[in-house]
């Protein structure tokens, strides 16, 4: 279903979205930067603006994330789990990170389920904002990511001028609207033909070279890869971990118990494939302890045929966040290049 909203509504929108819950959008940060924040106005949302850098699968993946909650009662110890019932709404949020949402769930919902995260998931409403602009590093052309979606969104906007085009996707779409459903009609013929216009003038932004994926796949799949290229892409790598922190599609995790009041909460924290204790085990054994075992197995899980089989597609949406962050420039693009044609940039 495809309907148009005027420019004034969206205000009156959100006010009544805002009513119903958390409402989490685009916001100038207190330095400047454009961040993913609860909003309190309508007025807080930014409407034109470059992807943040932090993704927002916080919200849905918390940095530190607590399970269960562990007392003391004489001889025993009581478990009860914890359970984040909010209904949040994501606001403005961008293809990219869209599919990265996505990702995490299908994983998430493989046996065995992770009930923490579906629950959170499943009282999740996403509200996309194409992009007529791609950000510069982006690449989502190659990874089926955008700069439009034509599936996986609970709605999907698109500036159309004067107007919002309204794609709606879901039951959780068709309810967000129906909040105020005096602001929304159907959607003109020259305001569909502006989106399509507009998307084609979006994919060719992004010129003829980005991230080829296909090549590389077949490559590091089939063990093609000459050792000796892992270890000049490793030399580059400082293990800083940014490239996992900032990746919508990244989940590696450790689990600590942290002390509050008398008792334990466990927590799942993000953690890092790329940090030497990573796989360090408890008889000091480390499978990976070289830079280069890790960098290859990271890379292998992103752009493998094995992994593009179970998740139906590469573990990267194209958002081009690891090239901002990335110290020594064993980015995304950069390493499936260099896969791609057998030789390190240097």
């Amino acid at each position: 279903m495809v309907f148009a909203i005027q420019r004034p509504g969206m205000a009156k929108w959100l006010e009544k979205l805002l009513e119903g819950g958390e409402v989490i959008a685009p916001v100038r940060g207190p330095c400047g930067d454009v961040v993913f924040s609860t909003i309190r106005s309508p007025a807080q949302v930014i409407w034109d603006f470059g992807n943040p850098l932090h993704p927002p699968k916080r919200f849905v993946l918390p940095q530190t994330d607590p399970l269960v909650t562990i007392k003391r009662n004489g001889h025993r110890h009581e478990v009860e789990p914890i359970y984040d019932d909010a209904r949040r709404i994501l606001f403005n949020v961008r293809s990219c990170d869209v599919k990265g949402i996505a990702f995490l769930t299908r994983m998430h919902e493989m046996e065995p389920a992770d009930a923490s995260y579906l629950r959170r998931a499943n009282r999740l409403t996403v509200i996309s904002l194409a992009c007529t602009t791609p950000c510069p590093p982006g690449f989502c052309v190659c990874t089926d990511s955008g700069p439009f979606l034509s599936d996986g969104y609970d709605i999907q906007l698109t500036d159309v001028g004067k107007s919002y085009l309204v794609e709606v996707g879901s039951e959780k779409g068709e309810a967000a609207i129906s909040v105020v459903p005096s602001l929304f009609r159907k959607a003109t013929e020259s305001e569909l033909l502006k989106r399509k216009k507009l998307e084609t003038a979006a994919r060719s932004h992004f010129g003829q070279e980005t991230c080829h994926f296909a090549s590389a796949m077949r490559r590091i799949s089939t063990g093609r890869v000459q050792d000796s290229l892992w270890d000049k892409m490793s030399d580059w790598c400082l293990e800083c971990g940014g490239c996992n922190l900032i990746c919508p599609t990244c989940y590696c995790f450790s689990v600590k118990d942290l002390r509050r009041d008398g008792t334990w909460i466990r927590c799942r924290m993000w953690d890092s494939c790329q940090y030497a204790a990573f796989t360090l085990e408890a008889s000091g054994h480390n499978p990976r302890e070289h830079r280069k075992e890790r960098m290859k197995r990271r890379f292998f899980h992103k752009v493998s045929a094995q992994y593009y089989t179970r998740d139906s597609t590469v573990g990267c949406v194209g958002c081009g966040r690891c090239i901002k962050v990335c110290l020594g420039t064993t980015d995304m693009p950069a390493v499936v290049a260099a896969i791609r044609k057998g030789k390190w940039h240097e």
